[in-house]
C-alpha cells in the first residue's frame, strides 16, 4: 500500500487535481479485470525456459512489457484523470508484487531452497502474475479501448494467468539451477542481474 500511495502522490505532483485523486482512492481501483480463461487468438505463449539466459529473457520481457504498458498509460490515460490514477495504482501494485517475487527468488537462492518446493515463492508467483495481467488488461480495455492507432503499439504479452505462472516458475527453476552450480563471484552476478529486472517506478516512466 505504501508503494501505491507513493505512485499516487507522484501523479498528483505531476499535475493531477486533488479531486481526481480523491475520486480514485474511494473507487476501489484494486479489482483487476483478469483474464482467467482461454487465451485470445493473439495471446502470446512462451516455451519453458531451458537455460539461464532463457529464464532471464522471460523476466526481462515481463519488465519491458510492463514498462511499455505504463508508457502507453501515461500517453493515453491523462484525458481521464480518475482512470489515469487507477492505472498508476495498478502499476504500483504489480511492480510491488514482481519486485517481491524477485526478492523471494533471491532468498531461496541464498538459502539453497528449490523454488519448486517453496510455498512462499509459489504465492509470490501467483500474486505477481495476477497483478501484472490485471494491470495490462486494465490498460488494454479501460485506457486504450478503441482509441484509434493505440492498440497497434501494445506489446504482445502473455494474457492468461496460468500461462504466466508457468513461465515464471520455469524461469525461477532455471535460475536456481544456474545458481546452484555457480561459484561465489557468479552467484553475486546472478543476484545483481535479478535486481536489475525490477520495474521502474511509474514516476520515472512518466518523465520520459
Amino acid at each position: 500500500m505504501k508503494l501505491v500511495r507513493t505512485e499516487l502522490w507522484a501523479a498528483l505532483n505531476a499535475g493531477l487535481g486533488v479531486a481526481a485523486l480523491a475520486l480514485t482512492l474511494f473507487a476501489n481501483p484494486y479489482q483487476p479485470a483478469i483474464a482467467q480463461g482461454a487465451p485470445s487468438p493473439t495471446a502470446k505463449t512462451q516455451s519453458a525456459p531451458a537455460t539461464y539466459s532463457d529464464a532471464i529473457q522471460v523476466l526481462a520481457h515481463e519488465q519491458s512489457d510492463a514498462e511499455q504498458y505504463a508508457v502507453i498509460l501515461n500517453r493515453f490515460g491523462k484525458k481521464d484523470p480518475s482512470r489515469y490514477v487507477q492505472g498508476i495504482a495498478r502499476y504500483a501494485e504489480a511492480k510491488a508484487d514482481f519486485d517481491g517475487l524477485i526478492e523471494a527468488l533471491k532468498t531461496d537462492l541464498i538459502e539453497g531452497r528449490d523454488p519448486s518446493a517453496s510455498p512462499k515463492l509459489s504465492e509470490a508467483l501467483r500474486a505477481a502474475a495476477e497483478k501484472r495481467i490485471g494491470f495490462t488488461t486494465f490498460v488494454t480495455d479501460q485506457v486504450v479501448g478503441s482509441t484509434e492507432g493505440a492498440r497497434g503499439v501494445l506489446p504482445n504479452e502473455i494474457s492468461v494467468i496460468p500461462d504466466l505462472v508457468k513461465a515464471l516458475t520455469d524461469a525461477g527453476i532455471s535460475v536456481w539451477k544456474e545458481y546452484a552450480a555457480a561459484g561465489k563471484q557468479r552467484r553475486d552476478e546472478i543476484r545483481d542481474q535479478l535486481d536489475h529486472l525490477k520495474w521502474k517506478p511509474f514516476a520515472d516512466i512518466a518523465k520520459t
